[in-house]
């Protein structure tokens, strides 16, 4: 591609942000401010966090627990620090359990500092850890599924739109190829888009971790051990990076298909774009009594997925590449391939709304 080709590309796929902001920049930032001031509003005033907060308190239990149950009790008044008290159960003789039951014997109140000595330290047992991952991985399933539902949105509207308020006719007189118009569509809504939502994502996840080191500073713990300590990074944004790569290589084909449904459509491009795979799903169950399109089509349609085996999905672990199916990739590849063309030909020859 020359540097002619790559300024066109350049300024289609700019004009596209611009005129799709709302979608694909303005939501996903305000979703996130949506978000992270909840969780501020939640730390300040009720010391939880939404989401990260009940991982928190396991983890902060898993932390504390030894023998006996233990009750952690925070104090706060003005003329005392923080103080924590551990109610501690006692194990009854056999005697003891004979006779009434008498609270002063059988329970004891200690009360304590949470600081313990190094001696104490090298003799306790250290707790199991605890990852934080999967609660991370909730706030980038949120991104994920705004991002399923503005980009096709977009696709399904993008060329429809243009043939109604008859601005195809202002592209027409541009010199600007219907490959070069198709192919700008299909790099935002594969590529552009999915950056922009997977920034976000990590910028808010990122945002919530400290959130919730601030909660548990704030009830006097370690930041370090509760927080960071139970986060793999690379683990965390590799997944997700993986996970919405492979998830755009399988997509290829249903996106391919909503942009082609919306530049042939005549006066609804979402009824055609589902009427007519319900169609041929019914046709091959009645006539063959198969089912060989449905699972095609599911294949190809982001769903959610209960692990990283699935070959498609909204990754919550990092995706299996191993497992993948690369002949049903591949086949999609070809199914893309003849959607495009089509959609280029009805870019060419479709004016009326």
């Amino acid at each position: 591609m020359d540097l002619q080709q790559k300024q066109k590309m350049f300024a289609l796929l700019k004009r596209e942000i611009q005129e799709y902001r709302n979608s694909f920049v303005a939501t996903p930032l305000l979703v996130a401010a949506v978000l992270l001031v909840f969780m501020l509003a939640s730390v300040l005033f009720a010391d939880r966090i939404t989401v990260v907060g009940d991982s928190i308190i396991d983890v902060l239990a898993h932390q504390d627990s030894g023998n006996g149950l233990n009750i952690t009790i925070s104090i706060d008044d003005d003329e005392q620090s923080n103080r924590d008290y551990v109610i501690t159960e006692e194990p009854l003789s056999a005697e003891e359990e004979l006779e009434d039951w008498n609270f002063s014997r059988e329970w004891t109140f200690n009360p304590q500092r949470r600081e313990k000595s190094v001696e104490e330290a090298g003799t306790a047992p250290q707790p199991e850890s605890q990852s934080l991952n999967p609660v991370l991985n909730v706030l980038h399933f949120l991104f994920l599924l705004l991002l399923l539902v503005t980009t096709g949105n977009y696709l399904l509207g993008t060329f429809h739109q243009d043939r109604r308020d008859r601005s195809i006719l202002f592209w027409k007189s541009m010199p600007v190829s219907e490959w070069q118009e198709v192919g700008a569509k299909m790099s935002t809504a594969c590529l552009v888009a999915p950056a922009i939502y997977l920034a976000v994502s990590v910028v808010t996840q990122l945002f919530s971790v400290m959130l919730a080191a601030f909660m548990v500073w704030r009830m006097d713990k370690s930041p370090t051990q509760v927080v960071w300590d139970n986060i793999d990074f690379v683990a965390l944004f590799g997944g997700q990076f993986s996970g919405l790569l492979i998830w755009m290589l399988w997509a290829l084909p249903f996106y391919a298909w909503l942009l082609l449904s919306s530049g042939a459509a005549r006066r609804s491009p979402l009824l055609l774009a589902v009427g007519i795979p319900l169609a041929l799903i019914v046709v091959e169950q009645l006539f063959i009594g198969s089912d060989y399109l449905s699972t095609a089509f599911g294949h190809h349609i982001p769903h959610p997925g209960n692990d990283g085996s699935r070959a498609l999905g909204f990754y919550l672990y990092q995706p299996n590449i191993a497992a993948l199916d690369y002949i049903g990739m591949l086949l999609g590849f070809i199914v893309a391939g003849i959607f495009l063309f089509l959609a280029v030909w009805f870019r060419k020859y479709r004016f009326e709304s």
